[in-house]
């Protein structure tokens, strides 16, 4: 390649959700780009499979709406495939000493629930005389016994910590997955003060108080990141893995394999990979950078999608799902009950349900095999949905080898030290679900500021 080769604009690395909002956003921002992904398809873990009548989604089963994926939809002019989840299924379920409990959305019907002891009840109502921790950073099963007891950790926050992070709540840093309530004890002295502090703020500004909407697309949720993927068209390649990375003068350099094999000129990288890969090619760049993203855990998380005749459903499927406990003995983190939010997932005298396996509470998924989990998943489904005895239909399974980032204690300080050295490396920029948030709309979000920094 010759000097005078005037170089792209951007090279992203990484066709998941990420590095397609980026480049999405930088082309429709008049920057030329190349998005190079190294696996066979786009989306990353948004993923979905069709097939003799079922639609199962991999990754995210549905996402709530913020102001950055409403824009990012409206871009793409997906709003006509957008459908909102049936309005009977927005409920959360938590499975509590064997019966299945509507997640509390009050102060009130918290006090009202069966999830907690009235002695929990009463330490909640004390929460706002608890004082301050000491600590820097500290875990978020410490966090929440501290200032609420452990029952509200068992009952309350151990099923979310699970079905947010896939995680170990005496791991995850309060101040890092849960930096809300972190910031109201800081601010306020009190979770329960600054909540109350917020909502008041909201009145004041005129900001509606309504719950975020939950949203899929219809014909299953891979809709997006494909009609990104169109949107790109030539500019975004498959099979195509980044090998290494180096400057070249006042621009970057990327070694992309293919047939074959490429080197390209960018005038900024976006590094929109897993945390792990993203270390790979920074090493001989930034070593301590890549050092602090190699300490980013990612468990193993699986999926299986199965499908029961409605008649054999003994329990109501009247919401969005359920989650559970590490304290109630079941091998599942939860589960969502996909034909109740989306009718069409699956034929109509049928019901489709994901259920969720693994994460960093559960390891030994990596080395067991899909039927063994599947068998496991049907057996607690079982049980906790009262299904007559039958045969299930596994529709699929997704397994993700590198599922959800862990913001373990120390996460900041990571986030920290990957920033601080990357300011070396004024060409670079990182777009990932292990910086500021693991959910979709938080990647967009970050998406779209990097897009707007190019």
């Amino acid at each position: 390649m010759s000097e005078e080769f005037e170089p792209i604009d951007v090279a992203v690395v990484g066709g998941g959700i990420s590095g397609l909002a980026c480049a999405f956003w930088a082309k429709r921002n008049g920057r030329s780009v190349a998005l190079f992904e190294a696996s066979p398809d786009v989306g990353g873990s948004i993923t979905t499979l069709r097939s003799g009548g079922y639609i199962a989604d991999g990754g995210p089963q549905s996402f709530l709406v913020s102001e950055d994926f409403a824009q990012l939809v409206s871009d793409a002019k997906l709003d006509q495939f957008m459908v909102l989840a049936s309005p009977s299924a927005t409920t959360p379920y938590i499975y509590h000493r064997g019966k299945l409990v509507a997640v509390p959305r009050s102060p009130q019907t918290l006090l009202g629930s069966a999830l907690l002891s009235p002695l929990a009840k009463l330490r909640i109502l004390g929460e706002p005389l608890v004082g301050k921790s000491g600590e820097e950073d500290e875990s978020v099963a410490a966090f929440v016994t501290r200032r609420t007891g452990p029952e509200v950790l068992d009952a309350l926050v151990d099923p979310f910590v699970s079905g947010i992070f896939a995680g170990d709540a005496r791991k995850l840093s309060a101040r890092s997955a849960f930096p809300v309530i972190s910031e109201f004890e800081v601010e306020h002295g009190s979770i329960i003060r600054g909540a109350i502090a917020r909502m008041k703020d909201a009145r004041k500004d005129g900001a509606p108080l309504a719950r975020r909407k939950s949203v899929g697309f219809r014909g299953g949720n891979d809709v997006l990141p494909r009609a990104l993927a169109a949107h790109l068209g030539s500019d975004f390649t498959v099979n195509a893995e980044v090998k290494a990375i180096w400057q070249r003068g006042q621009w970057m350099e990327l070694l992309v394999t293919g047939s074959p094999d490429q080197r390209v000129i960018a005038k900024t990288i976006v590094l929109a990979t897993p945390a792990r890969v993203a270390a790979g090619l920074l090493e001989a760049l930034e070593p301590k950078a890549a050092a602090a993203l190699r300490a980013i855990e990612s468990p193993t998380v699986v999926q299986i999608a199965i499908a029961y005749p409605r008649d054999a459903v003994g329990a109501p499927l009247n919401g969005f799902g359920f989650l559970a406990s590490r304290r109630e003995g079941l091998r599942i983190l939860g589960c969502v009950w996909n034909s109740a939010m989306f009718p069409d997932r699956c034929p109509t005298d049928e019901v489709l349900v994901t259920a969720f396996l693994g994460g960093a509470t559960d390891p030994e998924v990596a080395d067991q095999s899909d039927e063994e989990l599947a068998k496991a998943a049907h057996n607690d489904l079982t049980r906790i949905l009262r299904i007559r005895n039958i045969t299930p239909h596994i529709v699929t399974g997704f397994r993700w080898h590198e599922a959800i980032p862990q913001y373990n204690v120390g996460h900041g300080e990571r986030v920290r030290i990957i920033n601080e050295h990357l300011t070396r490396l004024p060409n670079v920029r990182l777009c990932g679900n292990y910086m500021r948030g693991p959910s979709v709309p938080e990647c967009i979000k970050l998406a779209r500021e990097v897009a707007s920094t190019l």
